[in-house]
């Protein structure tokens, strides 16, 4: 190699073994003659050939720094989802839907009003409530008139202040089931998968809808045999299945505690029968750079398939 950069001339291999003493035995032999004298060893490439010699060499050592490179210093997997908060919009109260202001995928806000019940089975009971609550302290007062109450006296005036403070935590409850006839958002986020109408009679913590909220993450099933590089931190490129072009940058954020068999219904028991050892996965938890997620903010949405690589460097 010394004597190709020194002359500036290209040698092949076959030229190279002539100069070199170590091969005599080889150029010697029937075979090296047979191999000097054949086409390719008395090979001897022109100027142009040279330089389509040397940018191929430069472009197949570029290529195996590249897969060097993923191979030892990054992490990929395509065992990854786009996830967020989905919250399920539910009743706490039993009561007849009287409107429905969403649609599906339709953008809210936090506390805005989404389903209306009929109040007026609750506006009766807090009418109900404040009259008992009104008649207690009348009771009250009309001991208290008395001046100083007798022995025999006391325990009926107690019993009325013990009144007095339940008729007040009754009157409390209907005003809040009033209140829970107007159903509100949670948090920011889109309707979806509505399954309610109107006129429906609904019971108390049954869904109704879901509220996804806008704030997506993903959530990469690594191999066992991968995490012992990923380090929460570390930057991660993400490219979506249905956002193709673009490519988001993020960073892992934490890693599970367990596999996703321990968090399973029904975990494995590998104590009995037959023992055939299966290549767990651990979820990572990445977060998506928000600099990175301008412009696709509504694109990107709960389920997507990804492809995600760590670098682990």
């Amino acid at each position: 190699m010394k004597a190709v950069l020194t002359n500036s001339t290209f040698l092949s291999p076959f030229a190279f073994i002539r100069q070199n003493s170590l091969l005599q035995k080889v150029k010697n032999s029937p075979l090296g003659q047979k191999l000097l004298n054949s086409p390719l060893g008395k090979f001897n490439p022109t100027p142009k050939q040279k330089r389509l010699i040397q940018v191929g060499s430069v472009l197949f050592i570029l290529l195996l720094a590249r897969g060097a490179y993923h191979m030892f210093w990054t992490e990929s997997t395509d065992d990854s989802f786009v996830k967020s908060h989905v919250h399920v919009v539910s009743s706490r109260i039993t009561g007849t839907v009287q409107e429905i202001l969403v649609n599906d995928n339709q953008l809210v806000k936090k506390g805005d009003i989404l389903v209306k019940l009929d109040p007026r089975d609750y506006e009766v009971q807090v009418k109900a409530a404040q009259a008992n609550y009104s008649k207690t302290h009348k009771d009250i007062g009309r001991f208290q008139g008395y001046g100083n109450l007798s022995p025999t006296e006391r325990p009926v005036f107690d019993q009325y202040e013990a009144a007095a403070l339940v008729a007040e935590a009754e009157l409390q409850k209907a005003q809040l089931q009033l209140e829970y006839t107007s159903i509100r958002a949670s948090e920011d986020g889109k309707i979806g998968k509505r399954s309610v109408e109107t006129g429906e009679l609904i019971q108390g913590g049954q869904a109704l809808m879901a509220l996804v909220e806008p704030e997506p993450w993903i959530e990469a099933n690594f191999k066992e045999s991968q995490i012992a590089h990923i380090r929460p931190g570390q930057k991660v490129e993400i490219k979506v299945d249905a956002i193709s072009g673009h490519e988001f940058e993020g960073h892992v954020e934490s890693i599970a505690p367990g596999s996703g068999s321990t968090f399973s219904l029904l975990p494995p028991d590998n104590a009995t029968g037959n023992f055939t050892k299966i290549v767990q996965r651990i979820p990572v938890k990445i977060v998506i750079d928000k600099e990175s997620l301008k412009g696709c903010e509504d694109r990107l949405v709960s389920g997507m398939s990804t492809e995600v690589t760590v670098k682990t460097w």
